[in-house]
């Protein structure tokens, strides 16, 4: 089953807010910190609490403002994210492109609610569907065929959003 954990900073908690409650209409589950009650104040207690709940989890989607230069935690769930494989995906507020590290355009790059309803919609197809489209699409092409679900979901979701 297909789960969410939307990382950001405290400050777009708000936004964060938002989009969860979009995926939760669209019937898609979601882990946000702000609306857990279980958090742990300890960094040791976190770091073990945040990473259970990223293991429960199949996607990444980052919020990023201006405000996540500042995070250490973006970074780090973004990075556990990555080991596992997921599927990430980032969400713009107003931010500039040069505000974004250049590494984060590696994965699809939402930026409006029009953007978000194309995840939404992506989601909703079957991870072994997906990835078996994705590797006949991909048969002859020079970027090779996808190699894992992750791989099939950025490539698809960039070219649903007009991204290269």
């Amino acid at each position: 089953m297909t789960r969410i954990f939307i990382s950001h900073k405290k400050e777009d908690s708000d936004q964060a807010e938002s989009i969860a409650f979009q995926l939760r209409r669209s019937g898609i589950k979601v882990y946000l910190d702000v609306l857990d009650p279980h958090l742990q104040n300890s960094s040791e207690e976190l770091t073990k609490y945040i990473q259970n709940r990223l293991n429960q989890c199949t996607h990444l989607l980052a919020v990023l403002s201006y405000n996540t230069r500042l995070s250490w935690w973006v970074p780090f769930e973004i990075g556990i994210a990555t080991e596992k494989m997921y599927p990430i995906s980032s969400y713009l507020t107003t931010v500039l492109k040069s505000d974004i590290p250049e590494y984060l355009w590696k994965w699809p790059v939402l930026r409006n609610s029009e953007d978000l309803q194309k995840y939404i919609s992506l989601l909703s197809k079957s991870s072994t569907i997906l990835l078996n489209e994705e590797k006949k699409h991909w048969e002859f092409s020079s970027k090779g065929v996808p190699q894992n679900y992750a791989d099939a979901f950025h490539r698809r979701l960039k070219i649903n959003l007009g991204q290269p």
